[in-house]
């Protein structure tokens, strides 16, 4: 036996819809909320350094290393406060800026001199070990935590304001810093 079939409840018709509408509204709205959250990361490193750039760390908690400016236009306005740099980098070695970049920070340990570099938004490691005397060039360096990563072949190398940690096939070294300058 079949039983009469029911008719149809307006009502619950209604309902699926006003679902169907609500839920597509509530995607709508993650979808606005997720860009307007990753729009708003970007934007503070966009209006101090320039698009594509990242944020330069703080200088608070660093020994005596107070710096200076380097103005929007990317022309240096004076040497930081590190001894043996000018406003491209240390003097007299690799450890420095190609003319018309600018430094995002600079620390000097006891074997080491590092700057990383802004070139139109694509930042830079450039080192010199002064106890070998050999300098080095690292494409595509990174933002990490309060500094920066620069990864080679050979050595992945986190540049922060306490100092270097060089990690290798032969082990991780650490080389506190004795110098800090970061740009504003």
């Amino acid at each position: 036996m079949s039983r009469p079939a029911r008719p149809a409840d307006p009502a619950r018709g209604r309902v699926i819809v006003v679902s169907v509408v609500v839920g597509v509204l509530i995607v709508i709205a993650a979808a606005a909320g997720a860009t307007a959250y990753v729009s708003g990361q970007r934007q503070p490193a966009e209006s101090v350094a320039g698009p594509a750039s990242a944020a330069a760390p703080s200088t608070s908690g660093t020994s005596g290393t107070s710096g200076t400016s380097v103005e929007q236009s990317g022309a240096p306005t004076a040497a930081p406060s590190i001894p043996g740099t000018d406003a491209l980098g240390f003097l007299g070695t690799t450890a420095r800026c190609a003319d018309g970049d600018r430094p995002k920070m600079m620390v000097l340990t006891a074997t080491s001199q590092a700057v990383v570099c802004d070139h139109a938004g694509a930042l830079y490691y450039a080192g010199w070990r002064t106890d070998t005397g050999s300098g080095t060039r690292i494409d595509g360096v990174l933002p990490a935590g309060p500094g920066w990563v620069a990864r080679a072949p050979d050595a992945t190398i986190n540049i922060t304001p306490a100092g270097l940690v060089i990690s290798a096939a032969n082990g991780e070294f650490t080389e506190p810093a004795t110098g800090f300058w970061a740009a504003p």
